[in-house]
C-alpha cells in the first residue's frame, strides 16, 4: 500500500464531490442564458468526473501495491 496515492486519490475525490456540491450552490444564482448554464453545468461535470475518476484509480492503485 502506498500511503501518497491514497491521499491524493482520497484528496482528488473529495475535490471532485466538493466541486459538485458547491456548483448545486452556485448555479441557480447565475444571471446567464439557458443555453450558457448548460454549458456551464457541462463543464462542471466533466471536470468533477476527472477528479472523482482519477481520484478512485489513484486510491484502487495505492491499495494493490
Amino acid at each position: 500500500m502506498t500511503v501518497e496515492l491514497v491521499g491524493f486519490g482520497l484528496v482528488s475525490f473529495t475535490a471532485g464531490t466538493g466541486l459538485l456540491v458547491a456548483a448545486r450552490a452556485v448555479y441557480p444564482r447565475l444571471e446567464v442564458t439557458p443555453e450558457t448554464r448548460s454549458s456551464i453545468q457541462f463543464l462542471t461535470a466533466v471536470i468533477a468526473s476527472v477528479l472523482v475518476l482519477a481520484g478512485v484509480g489513484l486510491v484502487l492503485v495505492g491499495l494493490a501495491q
